[in-house]
């Protein structure tokens, strides 16, 4: 069998057995395909523009002629949540995507070359995680101003020491083997040991750190949103949950709504990511392997 087939046949038992790794996957699935066709089709998936103002139709709750309702601008609570999707799956994706590229190529520099480089990325990065980084991420968003690209930019900023540390610890015990020695012996060079030899055998454990970020990557971005960093009037979500006010008792659908389908996307990445986890760690499924080499 080979690794492909193997990975795929354990994918599928994956799958088969932990339906919550099948939900996971199927609502990530759902939520980027939903994001896609909105992005693509330039709003055009909104039965309502999200940013038209109707005073007349102000706090209206649920209804079959507006799902989630209407804000206090009688904006269609709905419409603004289908449009800020695909900016609340696009960020974060972005965030975790740079952060794990960095955390890759220094985590990976540092336990090549160990010494001084070591030390230096090492030191830089303990004191990004001294600080706690939403309270960071904050200050940065605060000083360059109210805007979705700044409080990206924030939370960016603060988002990749934790893969530097990750790569770098699996790292250290990739550049210990001997097929690492050898490849020192015959020049091959560091481009080609970090793409042939390192990145392979540390992607995996990025990738489930990855997948499960993102939940917190958007909690993050949400975050920011509430606290009035991301103007309200561009759709996402963790302003419009920000928006009620002090409204929440007299309106509550206005805030739950918006915040539930956060909730639901940081679950479906939870989800998954736990499942990957579950399927590339080989010591969380021993009895696979076992019943594979029973098998052959």
């Amino acid at each position: 069998m080979s690794s492909s087939e193997g990975v795929m046949k354990l994918l599928k038992e994956l799958l088969l057995e932990n339906k919550l790794t099948a939900v996971g996957l199927v609502g990530v699935l759902g939520f980027l395909g939903l994001a896609f066709v909105e992005g693509v089709s330039f709003g055009r998936l909104t039965p309502y523009n999200p940013s038209a103002i109707n005073l007349m139709q102000a706090n209206l709750p649920p209804s079959p002629t507006h799902f989630f309702g209407t804000n206090f601008e009688g904006q269609d609570i709905f419409s603004r949540v289908l449009a800020a999707i695909p900016i609340d799956m696009g960020l974060p994706l972005i965030i975790v995507g740079l952060s794990a590229l960095i955390g890759l190529l220094l985590g990976s520099v540092a336990a090549y070359f160990r010494g001084v480089v070591d030390e230096a990325i090492a030191r830089i990065t303990d004191i990004f995680l001294a600080f706690p980084g939403i309270i960071m991420a904050l200050a940065v968003a605060a000083t360059l101003g109210p805007s979705l690209i700044n409080a990206t930019l924030a939370v960016l900023f603060v988002w990749w020491p934790p893969y530097v540390r990750l790569v770098r610890g699996r790292a250290l015990e990739v550049v210990s083997q001997d097929f690492i020695a050898a490849s020192k012996a015959l020049n091959t060079g560091f481009p080609y040991i970090l793409w042939r030899g390192i990145i392979p055998n540390v992607l995996p454990s990025v990738l489930v750190y990855a997948t499960m970020d993102v939940g917190t990557a958007l909690l993050s971005l949400s975050t920011l949103g509430y606290l009035g960093l991301i103007p309200p009037t561009r759709p996402e979500l963790g302003s419009m949950v920000a928006s009620i006010g002090l409204n929440l008792y007299t309106y509550p659908w206005e805030a739950l709504l918006p915040a539930f389908v956060v909730f639901l996307i940081v679950l479906c990445f939870s989800l998954l990511g736990d499942g990957l986890r579950e399927m590339l760690d080989v010591k969380v499924r021993p009895h696979i392997l076992i019943r594979e080499k029973v098998e052959e």
